[in-house]
């Protein structure tokens, strides 16, 4: 079970809440889908999220239903530094085929804080999220342009990427194989500039929640530690690639 911070959620506010403790009382911490278009285990909640974050990037859930004969899947998540902004793409086929978009702006936006419900003290952290049905055209192009930048023909095995990044990740199921790659600056890694499927994600997106398009990353992105907004990073981390899914530092 791993408990580390993550993108500025702190320790002090997980623990103080008492939704968290009855969370610590979970048997398993993996992500579980539902179907192909992952409801199983909510990730929009922040405080479930921080126990099945790894989980769902590492996308076994997928790996592990994935055989021939069954429907084909995607699952494509935008890091655009942890802490400012996240976007989640499910993308199941099958007679209907449906995508499910997340996405969250800075994490920790205390405007964004409402006092009616536990949902909404949580608001700041929450992902947004919309769901719409795509033709079979649409899924056809989608899964052309997923190809056209480079899905399932790259290997970046070994690549690590620091959650101040900018990197896509995209795991999915085509015709009973499994595929994870990575986009980012970075040697080893699908250029940033290949992720032709972009547009095609934020046509069918209505989360609400503006893009942020990458950007150089500093050292300082990475290692300043300093208190205030927008800079506590003590919830950084690390991931490894692999072609079967991700690692943690060591792993």
């Amino acid at each position: 079970m791993i408990l580390t911070p993550l993108c500025g959620l702190s320790m002090r506010f997980l623990r103080h809440s008492a939704l968290t403790l009855a969370t610590l009382t979970l048997a398993s911490c993996a992500y579980q889908s539902s179907g192909n278009l992952g409801d199983g285990t909510s990730i929009d909640n922040p405080v479930e999220r921080k126990f099945t974050w790894f989980s769902y990037l590492d996308a076994a859930d997928i790996r592990n239903s994935c055989a021939a004969g069954g429907p084909d899947q995607y699952r494509l998540v935008y890091n655009g530094q942890c802490y400012d902004h996240v976007r989640t793409y499910e993308v199941g086929g099958g007679p209907q085929p449906q995508l499910i978009a997340r996405a969250r702006g800075r994490s920790g936006d205390l405007t964004e804080m409402r006092f009616n419900s536990f949902d909404e003290l949580l608001g700041p952290w929450n992902f947004q999220r919309s769901q719409a049905s795509l033709s079979a055209t649409e899924w056809s192009k989608l899964r052309d342009l997923l190809h056209q930048s480079g899905f399932a023909a790259g290997n970046q095995d070994g690549l690590r990427l620091h959650s101040q990044d900018f990197y896509w990740l995209v795991a999915g199921c085509e015709d009973g194989k499994f595929a994870l790659n990575a986009w980012a600056v970075k040697p080893g890694a699908l250029s940033l500039s290949r992720t032709d499927f972009l547009d095609f994600l934020l046509k069918h997106d209505s989360t609400g929640i503006p893009y942020l398009p990458p950007r150089p990353v500093t050292y300082l992105d990475k290692n300043d530690q300093t208190k205030g907004k927008g800079r506590d990073y003590s919830g950084a981390f690390t991931i490894t690639v692999h072609a079967d899914g991700i690692g943690r530092p060591g792993i």
